[in-house]
């Protein structure tokens, strides 16, 4: 997997692996008029049952009203939705059955206003400290509790795999309290 651009793009990617999910960063997904291209922040796909799982994350700051939400809307259009699915349809092998497209912002700035206009247009947008707070710390802990391998220490003992730097960070932190 290709490095992130942020520490942000990288606790998303490390939260959707931790979760099961193939991810990619900065998957192309289009080319400009002018030349450049679309390539979304970070993306994860996963197969459960007959169902093509999609998570669409886009990170950055939603503070500047009805030009942040519209140029966060254009990152999920349907061009660039349509060629996420079909690279991940092509990747996972997955020809026929359901596909779950699931659009989220994590927001380290952000203003109510912009925060309502993103989810009037079907976009989750979860600002940063309830990221960490919710999705991330349960993820860490539902890991723990499930680890995919048969680890001989339980609970808090258990180490998160070393490629995921920041959630074990993260963990770290809320084991000697140093977060909520």
């Amino acid at each position: 997997m290709p490095f992130a651009k942020t520490w942000t793009e990288e606790l998303v990617a490390e939260w959707l692996q931790l979760n099961g999910y193939l991810v990619e960063v900065d998957l192309p997904a289009g080319v400009t008029a002018a030349g450049g291209r679309y390539a979304p922040d970070v993306v994860g796909a996963k197969i459960s049952g007959n169902t093509l799982d999609i998570i669409h994350v886009e990170v950055g700051q939603l503070a500047g009203g009805k030009g942040s939400v519209a140029s966060l809307g254009k990152k999920f259009s349907q061009n660039i939705c349509a060629a996420v699915e079909n690279y991940f349809r092509q990747k996972l092998g997955f020809v026929a059955g359901k596909v779950n497209y699931q659009k989220m912002c994590v927001a380290g700035f952000w203003t109510k206003p912009t925060v309502n206009g993103a989810q009037r247009m079907g976009i989750n947008v979860r600002p940063l400290p309830d990221f960490i707070q919710k999705e991330v710390s349960q993820a860490i802990q539902k890991w723990k509790t499930q680890p995919p391998h048969r680890p001989k220490t339980k609970g808090e003992i258990i180490a998160l795999p070393e490629s995921h730097w920041l959630l074990q960070l993260i963990d770290y932190l809320k084991s000697k309290k140093l977060l909520k």
